[in-house]
C-alpha cells in the first residue's frame, strides 16, 4: 500500500478523536450545553417540508441571506461548507499547491498543517513567542512572520484568532500591518469568534485577499451537524466555487444553522454562561500550585503542569473524564480542558486534585 500512497500522505499521522466511553467529555471544545427541544422541533418541522430524494440547495442560498444579516455582509461575500474544516481545505486546494507556502503559527490549530500538505504546499511554521515568568500570553513573532514572506511564491498565511490552543487573541494592529505588507491570501480563523467579540470582518472592505472563516460548532452548540462558513471578497468566493464540492451543505445542516440564526438570543446565553463558567475553571486551576493556566478569549484553557501531565491525563481517563493531550513540541507539558458546566469543572477538578495529592505522596 505505501508505494500506492502519495509519500507526503502516508507520512501523516490520523486525526485520532476519544473514543473511550467518557463520564466528561472536556476534549474538542464543544458546548456542553444542547439546543433546547423547541428549536430541535423547528428544526424537524422545516426540514420535513422538503424532499429528502432531491439535493438541496447547492449554494445554501437561503442560509446565506441569514448570514449576510448576522454578519452585516452581502450574501454573495458569504460561502457555506460542511464544518470549517471543509471551508480550509477548499481554501487551500485553491490558494496552496506545489510549488507554494502557507504560513502559520505553532503551536497552533493542525489542520493547518495537514491540509497545508495535503494540498501539495510547503508548510512555513513560526514559532509563538512563549511567555516568560509571570507573563501568561503567547505572543505571535511578528519580524519571523514577516521576514517569511516572499514576492517569488505565492503564499497563504493563516492566523487563529483567538488562537487554539493558547487561547489569546494577538495583537490587531500588528496583524493589520501583516496584511498590509502581504502579498497572498490571508486567513483568519474566528471559530471561537462568539467568545471573545472581536472580528476582522470589518475589515473586508478594505483588503480583497482578506478570508474570515467561522463555525456553528461552539456557540450555537451545533458540533454534531458540521456547518461552517467564510466571509471574504466576491472575487475570491467565485474562485473558491471551482473547488467546493456540489451539494456539499446537506438539508439537515442548512435548516439547522438556518433556524439557530434565528434564536441569538440562546448563542448568546450559551456564550455569557460559557464565558462566566471559564472564569470559574480558570480560578479553580490557577488555585493549585502544579498549574498554570493561560488566560483564554475561547472555550478552553490550556495548563501548563509543573508536574504530573501524564498521571493526571491517565488517571482522569480512568475515571472516564476526556480533555485533550497536546504532541506540539511547546506543549508537552500541557493539556488544554473545554470549559463545562459548572457540575462538570467541579467534577474535574477535584479528580485533578486527587491526583495530584497522591504525586506527592
Amino acid at each position: 500500500m505505501k508505494d500506492l500512497v502519495r509519500n507526503e500522505v502516508y507520512k501523516l499521522e490520523p486525526y485520532k478523536p476519544i473514543t473511550f466511553n467518557w463520564d466528561l467529555k472536556m476534549d474538542a471544545n464543544e458546548s456542553p450545553f444542547d439546543v433546547p427541544d423547541e428549536i430541535k422541533e423547528e428544526i424537524w418541522d422545516e426540514v420535513k417540508k422538503n424532499s429528502f430524494a432531491r439535493y438541496y440547495d447547492p449554494t445554501s442560498e437561503l442560509l446565506r441571506e441569514a448570514l449576510a444579516l448576522y454578519t452585516n455582509l452581502n450574501k454573495d461575500q458569504i460561502m457555506v461548507g460542511n464544518g470549517a474544516d471543509e471551508i480550509l481545505s477548499i481554501i487551500l486546494f485553491t490558494f496552496a499547491g506545489t510549488g507554494r507556502e502557507v504560513i502559520f503559527p505553532t503551536p497552533t490549530f493542525p489542520i493547518y498543517e495537514t491540509f497545508t500538505i495535503i494540498s501539495g504546499a510547503k508548510p512555513v511554521k513560526i514559532p509563538l513567542i512563549k511567555p516568560q515568568k509571570d507573563n501568561r500570553v503567547w505572543e505571535l513573532d511578528y519580524e519571523k512572520i514577516r521576514g517569511s514572506f516572499t514576492k517569488d511564491i505565492p503564499q497563504v498565511l493563516i492566523l487563529c484568532y483567538p488562537n487554539n490552543p493558547t487561547g489569546n487573541y494577538f495583537d490587531e494592529n500588528k496583524i493589520l500591518e501583516l496584511i498590509e505588507e502581504f502579498n497572498g491570501i490571508v486567513v483568519i480563523d474566528e471559530a471561537y469568534f462568539e467568545f471573545g467579540g472581536k472580528s476582522f470582518i470589518p475589515y473586508l472592505s478594505k483588503y480583497d485577499n482578506l478570508i474570515i472563516v467561522r463555525t456553528f460548532s461552539k456557540a450555537f452548540c451545533l458540533a454534531g451537524i458540521r456547518v461552517g462558513y467564510l466571509a471574504t471578497s466576491k472575487p475570491i468566493i467565485d474562485e473558491l466555487y471551482k473547488t467546493k464540492p456540489p451539494y456539499n451543505v446537506n438539508l439537515f445542516s442548512q435548516t439547522a444553522a438556518k433556524v439557530l440564526l434565528k434564536h441569538t438570543r440562546f448563542m448568546n446565553e450559551v456564550s455569557h454562561k460559557l464565558a462566566d463558567n471559564r472564569e470559574y475553571l480558570y480560578n479553580e486551576l490557577n488555585s493549585i500550585d502544579a498549574l498554570t493556566p493561560y488566560p483564554s478569549e475561547g472555550n478552553f484553557i490550556l495548563t501548563r503542569f509543573k508536574y504530573g501531565r501524564e498521571e493526571v491525563y491517565n488517571g482522569l481517563r480512568a475515571k472516564r473524564i476526556s480533555i485533550r493531550k497536546l504532541f506540539d513540541e511547546a506543549l508537552t507539558d500541557c493539556l488544554r480542558i473545554s470549559v463545562g458546566s459548572r457540575e462538570e469543572i467541579d467534577r474535574l477538578i477535584y479528580e485533578m486534585k486527587k491526583i495530584l495529592e497522591g504525586l506527592k505522596n
